[in-house]
């Protein structure tokens, strides 16, 4: 992979590299993926879509251009407002669903001129550089009850008013962030006592959408729940379901693929452009292409890692792992998906998708991280030069 040599672009250069790599993926495939919704919404026209999604895709880049140059210490001050500022977008979707009775609404806020987008999207990464921040500035007391139910608290919010309308994004939200919270420090013993508590409500569902499918329906999107724990157990492969043409996406690309803009599924599938991307880019491209696709989301998470590692502050090591984590689990979980190792979640492939408006707030915070990367640089140099300028004088 080629690696970005700029003045311009400053910051680690291989982040910038797979980002622009990841857009440029997205461009294509895009285009090459969604002819079900063009035929379904766009009577035949590739070109409105197109363009929509390059324009977010470009206003995505230019926000990641401003951040990566602010200085990313001045953005824990404001993370109060921020988390703040989530909640509400999250409760006002949830009461506008109510007024108009539209249930689906319950996930979606739309812009004039701009399209629909999740507030969860915003509260994904907002809540991580909220806990953060809230641990960098508790180094000294951050194994007490105190920090530890204030993470939890606000932790529980964000994930409840997510949860019954979009469970899996809830349930990515509160693994990241829980792992997050171990890794900053905080109190193992309640830390272990919720994990436990946790995994015994989630055995409990599980078994509830076996033995008594109707307890789960009658709350909101639970009988989407069901269906797709029973389809992902069916091994019936001859209806005709999203999972099932995923699969047949899947199996007929190969090793090497059709080739880029040769596919068959993409018209069959209604989420061949977002939730199932990565099926048609194993179609057309096989599993070189798609093996590719993953290291790039790796190689993304130990760039960030190794940021999180040489970072200055307690704040930028802490927002670096819980956003290289967010990231990438999410990427495996729509890939495990699309190969059929796990039930349908709705969750897109980050950086890829069709959905301007995810990959525009990803980049907003993609740009902190870089940002953090370039300021820890630029203090490694500078302590070089004192080391330096130290020797000389000895």
């Amino acid at each position: 992979m080629k690696i970005i040599k700029s003045k311009i672009l400053q910051g680690d250069k291989i982040i910038w590299s797979v980002y622009i790599l990841f857009i440029f993926i997205s461009i294509v495939e895009v285009f090459s993926s969604m002819s079900k919704m063009v035929i379904d919404t766009s009577d035949g026209s590739y070109m409105p879509m197109l363009v929509k999604h390059c324009m977010l895709l470009l206003t995505g880049f230019i926000c990641c251009f401003v951040v990566h140059k602010t200085d990313y210490t001045k953005l824990s001050r404001y993370m109060n407002i921020l988390l703040v500022f989530s909640v509400g977008l999250l409760f006002a979707t949830l009461i506008s669903a109510k007024i108009s009775g539209n249930t689906s609404a319950a996930r979606w806020i739309s812009i004039p001129y701009v399209g629909q987008f999740q507030p969860s999207e915003i509260a994904k990464y907002v809540i991580i550089f909220y806990l953060s921040s809230l641990m960098a500035s508790h180094q000294q007391d951050i194994d007490s009850k105190e920090v530890y139910w204030r993470m939890m608290i606000p932790l529980g919010i964000v994930c409840l008013l997510i949860f019954f309308e979009n469970f899996s994004t809830a349930v990515l939200i509160f693994v990241t962030c829980f792992v997050l919270m171990f890794i900053g420090g905080v109190n193992r013993k309640l830390w272990l006592y919720t994990l436990l508590v946790l995994v015994g409500v989630i055995l409990l569902a599980v078994l509830t959408a076996r033995t008594a499918p109707q307890v789960l329906s009658m709350l909101p999107r639970g009988d989407t729940w069901v269906a797709r724990l029973q389809n992902f157990g069916d091994d019936d492969y001859t209806q005709i379901t999203q999972r099932n043409l995923a699969l047949m996406a899947v199996s007929t690309g190969g090793l090497t693929g059709r080739g880029i803009g040769n596919t068959i599924q993409a018209r069959f599938l209604d989420e061949g452009h977002n939730d199932f991307i990565f099926s048609i880019i194993l179609e057309e491209g096989g599993i070189w292409f798609g093996t590719f696709i993953v290291l790039l989301y790796i190689i993304l998470l130990y760039r960030m890692l190794k940021t999180a590692r040489n970072a200055s502050g307690y704040f930028g090591s802490l927002a670096c792992i819980g956003m290289g984590l967010v990231i990438t689990l999410q990427a495996f979980i729509n890939m495990a998906v699309a190969v059929g190792m796990a039930p349908v979640t709705g969750q897109t492939l980050p950086f890829i998708s069709y959905g301007g408006t995810s990959f525009v707030f990803a980049s907003i915070f993609l740009g902190v991280i870089i940002n953090i990367s370039k300021k820890s640089g630029q203090d490694n140099r500078e302590e070089e030069v004192k080391t330096e300028e130290e020797i000389l004088q000895n």
